[in-house]
């Protein structure tokens, strides 16, 4: 493409994403919880996990204190003034999160075709996270950007992101497993150091003691007690929400923000209770499954063959692709827009679908455009009854588990290949040893 070309499209996509702000932030549904709960803070409350601190019960405040504290200039803003700013700090995130991303899977940028099925693939996640203006893309784009350091060797930067990733969201926690199984003693150590420091900053503008207890009344209020917004709040897309919806009858008429008419997918009545100690197992197995695989793969054979296949595609790149769909499937609460994670995963996919194309038993082209061309037809299926249906479903959690299946598919597959080449060299090498 020609370079004045270039400059014309940017200009012009610019200021379409400029004015289109004007009437995202019109309607913005997350935003406006941050807004009301930064006006009480600088009214001088300090009960943040109040019903009425932000918007009420339903949308409430359930960040730490770090959250709402780091964001006081934007609270001192006109509302319409702060939210755009928030808007445009949304599209820097998006734009982070994608040159991060082509960084570490370069194959993609030089395929205008393998770009757009990765875009189709996702577009739905992200339009949806600018529309509810939600901080779990500020912690998303700070994922992206720890495992890009991680991969690049930047022990005190990846750990420094990873702990701001954990503070806004919590669920990039399970991520570090991953990090112990690696031997990466020095970025846990760094995330464990900034977690604590991060989290202490607060006790300035609340004193130390008062940040204890806001802490205290953070973990109370969203970790240790979820039952209200699992009934209340978005739709649960994790695998706990997938079997609550299926072995258990949910009263959604009882859902106290009006938005009642999703369908029953229901063919068992189990408790609550007997649900989350099946979550609590079946995750704890897939999760354990999954690490000792990716443990077992790291000790296999260097040949020259095994080598060269992961040149364009390293095998770090790959393991992080499969935790990230791992965190979206086990994690307590998997709301549909925490699937922007998917481009670092669907990114890698495309890469392997490069690798592939010559291949008669290729499954990740195949995969790809399978999940770009379902994330492309699902949203425009008209109806507010059928969108509800697929949410009761779970579409979006299926696609996640195809893709880690791929995933790990092509991970084992390489494995065996590596083992057949090491056996297959070995007479060889004897032979050429002897005298």
């Amino acid at each position: 493409m020609k370079k004045p070309i270039r400059v014309f499209l940017i200009i012009l996509l610019s200021a379409v994403a400029a004015l289109l702000g004007l009437l995202i932030i019109r309607n913005l549904i997350d935003y406006p919880v941050y807004y009301a709960a930064g006006q009480s803070l600088l009214g001088g409350r300090s009960d943040l996990y109040a019903p009425d601190f932000a918007l009420g019960q339903v949308m409430d405040y359930r960040y730490p204190p770090l959250f709402l504290v780091s964001f006081a200039p934007l609270w001192n803003l006109p509302y319409s003034i702060s939210a755009y700013v928030w808007y445009l700090m949304s599209l820097v995130e998006i734009f982070g999160c994608a040159v991060i991303v082509l960084r570490i899977f370069p194959e993609i940028g030089r395929s205008t075709k393998l770009w757009l099925l990765v875009v189709l693939g996702t577009v739905q996640y992200f339009v949806m996270v600018l529309h509810y203006g939600n901080a779990h893309l500020l912690a998303t784009f700070c994922l992206f950007a720890a495992l890009y350091f991680l991969i690049a060797e930047r022990s005190v930067l990846a750990g420094l992101l990873m702990a701001i990733a954990i503070t806004i969201k919590l669920t990039p926690l399970l991520v570090l497993p991953y990090l112990a199984i690696k031997r990466r003693w020095n970025i846990l150590a760094m995330v464990f150091v900034f977690l604590v420091v991060l989290n202490l900053i607060p006790a300035f503008w609340f004193g130390f003691e008062a940040n204890n207890r806001l802490l205290a009344g953070w973990y109370r209020h969203v970790v240790a007690s979820q039952e209200f917004h699992e009934d209340n709040g978005p739709i649960n897309l994790s695998l706990k929400g997938q079997l609550r919806r299926y072995l258990s009858t949910i009263p959604y008429s009882e859902r106290v923000d009006g938005d009642v008419r999703y369908p029953e997918v229901n063919v068992a009545s189990l408790s609550r209770q007997q649900l989350f100690y099946a979550w609590l197992i079946v995750s704890s197995v897939i999760t354990a499954g999954v690490l000792a695989l990716l443990w077992r793969n790291r000790k296999g054979p260097r040949t020259e063959e095994g080598s060269k296949a992961n040149q364009r595609i390293g095998l770090l790149e790959t393991d992080l692709s499969i935790m990230i769909c791992l965190m979206l499937l086990v994690e307590p609460l998997t709301s549909k827009i925490y699937f922007i994670a998917l481009l670092w995963p669907l990114a890698c996919l495309a890469s392997i679908a490069v690798e592939q194309l010559n291949s008669r038993r290729a499954i990740a082209p195949k995969a790809l455009i399978a999940i770009a061309a379902i994330n492309l037809i699902l949203p425009l299926l008209p109806g507010r009854s059928i969108q509800r249906w697929l949410l009761a479903l779970g579409a979006d959690f299926y696609l996640n588990c195809l893709l880690m299946g791929v995933l790990l598919f092509v991970l084992l597959h390489r494995r065996v290949t590596q083992l057949q080449s090491g056996v297959s060299q070995m007479p060889a090498q004897s032979e050429a040893k002897m005298p």
